[in-house]
């Protein structure tokens, strides 16, 4: 398995609004890796939460949002929470966007962040999904067939069109606190929805990577109320803060890429 956290720091910007009224959702997936089960997959999302649970048999890891405070990955074995701040991640996000300005002009701050959410902006991990029929998608990368994504229109037995807008938008806000994340697939559902998403108005209900050698199904969504002190970080974990580690990570990456000619 790959490195169990990829610390990856997304551009922030401020652009997060409150809804008003409460929102939930819970869905529930079951991970096959060559026909046998391998995991499950708990994503509960509220207007302040975004928590994805992934069970294993012998271990679990949790991947956590909490609106204007920043991520978590919670290791349940060693019971650490590993933190990134969201206003030092916002702040670094604000100067990366205004620098870019420089070498935009004419786009504002916000369009400069739209198009880095854009999966056809990042050409070395774009996925091309090409409708092979009713229902279902080939993804292809370099020509390759690496996917291949069964799909639900609206209305459908999970989930309202409404209420699938809304957990786009919930992702789509995802994206603003800093992205650390459980390397257990190589995107996390809640961002495989939100890019697909680019491609299809459909909802994907069952994915197949063939890279991974791994399935994953959409079992059971719920829209009943959840009860957020289930979703707080339990008096057992202890904090630690990794979010300047994952900054020097990343320019220690651009240090190396620079080094090496990969970039000026």
């Amino acid at each position: 398995m790959k490195n169990i956290f990829k610390f990856i720091i997304v551009l922030t910007a401020s652009l997060c609004g409150y809804a008003n009224a409460q929102n939930y959702l819970s869905l529930n997936y079951q991970v096959t890796k060559e026909l046998n089960h391998f995991a499950y997959i708990k994503i509960k999302v509220t207007d302040k939460y975004l928590r994805t649970d992934y069970v294993l048999p012998n271990k679990t890891f949790t991947e956590m949002t909490i609106r204007d405070d920043g991520q978590y990955i919670l290791d349940h074995q060693k019971n650490i929470a590993y933190r990134l701040d969201y206003s030092v991640n916002k702040g670094n996000g604000d100067k990366g966007l205004t620098d870019m300005m420089k070498y935009a002009p004419g786009f504002t701050k916000e369009q400069i962040y739209e198009m880095s959410l854009d999966p056809k902006n990042d050409p070395n991990n774009y996925i091309a999904y090409e409708k092979e029929g009713d229902n279902l998608f080939i993804g292809y990368f370099d020509d390759e067939k690496v996917q291949t994504v069964k799909t639900s229109s609206f209305p459908n037995q999970f989930l309202s069109s409404a209420e699938y807008t809304w957990l786009l938008k919930r992702a789509r806000e995802d994206t603003y606190f800093g992205k650390a994340f459980v390397g257990f697939l190589d995107v996390p559902l809640i961002d495989f929805m939100r890019k697909f998403k680019y491609d299809t108005n459909q909802m994907p209900t069952e994915i197949t990577l063939y890279n991974e050698g791994k399935a994953v199904s959409l079992k059971t969504v719920s829209n009943s109320v959840i009860d957020e002190g289930e979703l707080e970080i339990k008096a057992q974990f202890k904090v630690k803060d990794i979010t300047h580690e994952s900054i020097q990570f990343l320019k220690n990456l651009e240090s190396i890429a620079k080094e090496t000619g990969v970039i000026e």
